[in-house]
């Protein structure tokens, strides 16, 4: 088993974080899904099968199984989501019908390259939770902007963008066309710079 070093522990992070569809796979039965982070945990927020809370053997295929899958994370599921997590799926995917809603508890994570990961090496709560609205409320105040913002980051200029959650490392955006992970040039350390980081970036566009 190969160790990981910072740069794949980054790697891993990042596709765990944008790791909005997948296979998931219960006891190799595959069902295609859409999940989510809850930052308040680090947990994952799973669509699922009603027979999948019964297997033994639970993995999410990101961003589908298949030869080239980027990352396959193994999770243990139970049916206990909070309203408060059954929003912030809403918030990310706007469901048509309410799917059934699982937590899925990462358990470890294999990448393509081989390395596996962990919680300890790889925790995904969200240190700026407490503070996402707020600024998720500042990036949405001029849409037009988020977009120029979108283009500087992602070098595209989606239509419709909606911020829907922010971390130290990244924006996600909910545009027309599904969701987008934008990559902040400096990690966010913490709540107290962060409406300043995200203020000087929207400023930015306007140069």
């Amino acid at each position: 088993m190969l160790d990981p070093n910072a740069d794949t522990l980054t790697r891993a992070t990042h596709l765990m974080r944008s790791a909005w569809s997948a296979t998931l796979l219960y006891d190799q039965s595959p069902f295609d899904t859409q999940c989510m982070i809850d930052p308040r945990t680090g947990d994952f927020i799973v669509a699922i099968d009603k027979d999948a809370l019964k297997a033994t053997d639970i993995v999410l295929a990101c961003p589908r199984d298949s030869f080239d899958t980027l990352i396959r994370i193994s999770i243990e599921l139970s049916d206990s989501t909070t309203e408060e997590q059954r929003d912030r799926f809403t918030a990310y995917h706007l469901p048509s019908t309410t799917p059934l809603l699982a937590v899925g508890k990462f358990d470890y994570a294999k990448l393509d390259s081989g390395e596996v990961v962990t919680p300890d090496q790889c925790p995904l709560n969200n240190p700026l939770v407490d503070g996402m609205g707020r600024l998720c409320k500042v990036l949405n105040a001029d849409r037009s902007r988020l977009s120029s913002l979108c283009n500087k980051l992602s070098g595209v200029a989606h239509d419709s963008p909606l911020a829907v959650g922010v971390d130290p490392a990244g924006i996600d955006i909910r545009a027309s066309f599904g969701l987008v992970r934008l990559v902040l040039p400096t990690p966010i350390t913490d709540l107290g710079n962060a409406m300043n980081t995200i203020e000087s970036l929207l400023e930015s566009c306007d140069a």
